[in-house]
């Protein structure tokens, strides 16, 4: 079949029009999907975890094994363990240790308990110190990367529909041709009729709305009158 425009030049603004709410309506499609693919995306497994130690004290390699501390149930107390991570990278900041970490495992699946950082049994790692701040994820796949992906096949695909649907569709674009005939033959008001039903509009809106409020007062006054409402 061939992908051209069927009956170019007929229904000319009901097909344009009809193709630009179309498009309204996918754009915010678009704008909804951009976002759920951002929460998809960050929902999605973590390559790895960045910790920041400080202050720390000594230091670990790639591949060393490190635990992950929780804070003590009282002041005094050994922190508990959580769990442990495999580093991956470890660079010396400013603000402290900045450890890359991979294969976290913590029992309760909250990073947010981490609050230090211990080299683990049988590790060469020397690494001790606090985490000050919650640990960051990396994300397995950049979440600009998914979304852009999602909305460009999103657009693609709407783009295309649409296009066949006001352009190509045998059906439809005989409707819509129909329609633009149809709004041909309507009899539009003239200007000075909508000015003037426009003025009755606005007159019989006031007094209804006077009508009300007299009838509203005089029930008022007539049960207070009776004892029905508090004066």
């Amino acid at each position: 079949m061939a992908f051209g425009i069927y009956k170019p030049g007929q229904g000319y603004w009901v097909r344009v029009l009809t193709a630009t709410f179309a498009g309204v309506i996918l754009l915010a499609m678009t704008a909804w999907m951009w976002n759920q693919l951002e929460r998809a995306a960050n929902a999605m497994p973590k390559a790895g975890w960045i910790v920041v130690v400080s202050p720390a004290q000594g230091t670990a390699a790639p591949g060393q094994a490190v635990k992950l501390l929780g804070d003590p149930v009282r002041p005094g107390e050994p922190a508990p363990e959580l769990g442990t991570a495999v580093v991956e990278s470890a660079v010396a900041t400013q603000t402290g240790n900045r450890l890359t970490v991979k294969d976290l495992k913590i029992a309760s699946g909250d990073p947010a308990l981490i609050k230090g950082v211990a080299p683990a049994t049988g590790s060469a790692a020397t690494i001790t110190g606090r985490v000050p701040v919650v640990p960051q994820g990396k994300p397995l796949v950049e979440p600009l990367y998914v979304q852009a992906a999602g909305v460009g096949v999103l657009l693609l695909a709407g783009a295309i529909l649409i296009f066949w649907l006001v352009g190509v569709s045998q059906s439809v674009v005989e409707f819509l041709i129909a329609t633009d005939g149809e709004m041909k033959k309507v009899n539009w008001s003239s200007r000075k009729d909508i000015i003037g039903s426009t003025w009755v509009v606005i007159l019989w809106s006031f007094l209804i709305a006077g009508g009300l409020f007299v009838v509203d007062l005089a029930f008022s006054k007539f049960f207070q009158l009776i004892g029905v409402l508090q004066q």
